[in-house]
């Protein structure tokens, strides 16, 4: 997720794919262009050997201008919006979000586009009725993209969510924590989570990418997308 380099992608969006594309990354999920056409983009893509694997946007880019993120889509060779963050004050009004969520599903789906939803903590939890937010939206046809570790923050087990949303989930974010409740980020297999674990259970789920970030770092955050990319291959190849 280039959101873990954002930075350098301000800096250089060509030479952060080419770097992210030298690490051994096979794909990259987009939160911004940095003002590039999307074109142009795929060029940057294609010539470095990567693929987009979705682009986050905004709920309020998502309810006004969805024809100009498919054509974006479209040009990147992604077919997947992902909504990355909402107010989790507004989860007083849970089904109210879901049901506009459903709705722009709807419409992005007449546009080609796949709609999905990106969870932090407070979309794990229990609302008053006992379901959570992410329960509701499988009522839907918004997708899942589960960030596992903020799943594991919130106290849930990531391989039990997995397995509940099983169908649903294209794909997640592999993030790691040193401790639970605690926002202290880290490379993926030096934290708590347990990808050990975690990571072949979400390819055996069925997950198409696995997509690893890390919101903050200490020192060189390619450095850090180096050692979890390391990590997470290690992992999958001895599982």
């Amino acid at each position: 997720m280039l959101y873990s380099v954002r930075d350098e992608c301000a800096r250089d969006l060509e030479g952060t794919l080419r770097a992210v594309s030298g690490l051994g990354y096979e794909g990259v999920e987009f939160f911004d262009l940095h003002g590039h056409d999307a074109r142009r983009v795929r060029g940057w893509l294609d010539e470095h050997g990567l693929a987009a694997a979705g682009r986050h946007a905004s709920f309020e880019a998502i309810e006004t201008a969805l024809p100009a993120l498919a054509a974006e889509c479209e040009a990147l060779g992604t077919s997947r919006v992902v909504l990355g963050w909402i107010d989790p004050a507004t989860l007083v009004d849970a089904q109210a979000i879901v049901d506009r969520l459903g709705r722009a599903a709807e419409e992005a789906a007449t546009l080609g586009v796949e709609l999905g939803f990106h969870n932090h903590d407070a979309e794990v939890r229990p609302l008053d009725d006992g379901r959570t937010f992410l329960d509701r939206l499988l009522d839907t046809a918004v997708f899942l993209e589960l960030d596992l570790g903020w799943a594991w923050w919130a106290g849930v087990d990531p391989i039990e969510l997995l397995e509940r949303t099983r169908g649903r989930v294209p794909l997640v974010h592999v993030k790691d924590f040193r401790n639970p409740g605690v926002r202290a980020f880290c490379p993926v297999g030096d934290g708590g989570v347990g990808y050990e674990r975690v990571a072949p259970a979400a390819v055996e789920a069925g997950v198409e990418w696995l997509l690893v970030e890390q919101d903050e770092a200490d020192g060189s955050t390619l450095e850090a997308a180096r050692r979890s990319l390391d990590a997470l291959r290690s992992m999958l190849v001895t599982a």
